[in-house]
């Protein structure tokens, strides 16, 4: 675990996050708000032994220039962690329904072509960087992967050598959200692209066990990534607002919206093609695939898609 905790409810935070990781949940999702919460209750609370009203509504105090998301997001975590420790036999104060209003609709970034061009032009363009060996191989790749597959980041970071077929062109996603595994099959011009990217990448670091493996051994972290993200947006001589600019995870949104956008242009059964597109991407369920119809952008219906939409114009690497 990444975290220690110290406030009375040490024990019984360290059993909710092992339980949650247990049924599939990701760690990452609850320790660090939950490590937060723990230092809030040993600051303010260190005397109290339950979650009590005084404490919850404390804890779900908007703070100065705190986003509403962000503190619905810290009211969800305590709620779910007050429904365990009641479900133990223990007295908690559960935070009602409404208490801080409707979370707000989550509108993913839709790129257009246009910055689509410009964003993987910048990764083809990296330079050799003495302090990030191997930058200007991994990321064209790795991004391209992300965006044509439909990923989620940390499933092209934990990805290792053995989990890309690079014979028939398939990626083994293993022991992904919900602990399931899954084979994606990569588009033609990705598959080529990683069979030059992996020969080289073999030159370099021989025997290593990730794809995009990280120099000093292990794989790339989550902020290396994102770094790396904006980075090619600034070469690309782009900025965004504060409020509304992309994530990394929203290349899997885009995926998702572009294919379907085809499918309504090509006037396609969607009901009978959904069910293929949401086990590709390893939802649990269809509506999460279906959620995506409605994200679809009258510019992607109306102008057309380019090779952007599945398949990308890829780097020249030299054998």
């Amino acid at each position: 675990m990444k975290y220690t905790f110290h406030s009375h409810f040490a024990q019984d935070i360290q059993d909710y996050i092992s339980l949650r990781g247990s049924i599939g949940y990701a760690e990452y999702s609850y320790d660090r708000p939950l490590h937060m919460f723990d230092g809030f209750c040993v600051t303010h609370f260190p005397d109290t032994t339950s979650i009590t009203q005084e404490l919850a509504e404390a804890w779900c105090t908007k703070k100065a220039n705190e986003k509403m998301k962000t503190l619905q997001r810290r009211t969800v975590i305590l709620k779910g962690f007050t429904k365990y420790l009641i479900s133990t036999g223990k007295e908690a104060y559960l935070i009602p329904d409404g208490m801080i209003g409707k979370p707000e609709k989550f509108i993913p970034y839709l790129y257009s072509d246009h910055e689509l061009r410009l964003f993987f032009d910048s990764a083809d363009s990296l330079p050799i960087h003495s302090m990030a060996p191997n930058r200007e191989l991994v990321i064209p790749v790795l991004f391209r992967m992300l965006y044509c597959c439909g990923l989620r980041p940390q499933e092209v970071r934990h990805l290792r050598r053995c989990d890309v077929n690079l014979v028939d062109g398939t990626l083994h996603i293993v022991d992904s959200k919900r602990n399931k595994d899954r084979i994606v099959v990569m588009a033609e011009e990705l598959h080529c692209l990683c069979q030059k990217y992996d020969k080289l990448m073999q030159s370099r670091l021989a025997n290593r066990e990730f794809f995009f493996q990280h120099p000093a051994g292990g794989e790339y972290s989550a902020e290396w990534i994102q770094n790396q993200f904006f980075r090619c947006w600034s070469f690309a001589g782009i900025t965004f607002n504060r409020d509304k600019r992309p994530r990394v995870y929203d290349w899997r949104h885009n995926y998702a919206t572009r294919i379907i956008a085809r499918w309504l242009r090509e006037k396609r059964n969607i009901s009978v093609l959904l069910p293929y597109l949401s086990a590709y991407m390893g939802h649990d369920s269809l509506d999460y695939t279906a959620y995506y119809i409605h994200l679809v952008p009258d510019h992607l219906m109306a102008s057309g898609l380019t090779s952007w939409e599945c398949g990308l114009e890829v780097p020249e690497y030299e054998d």
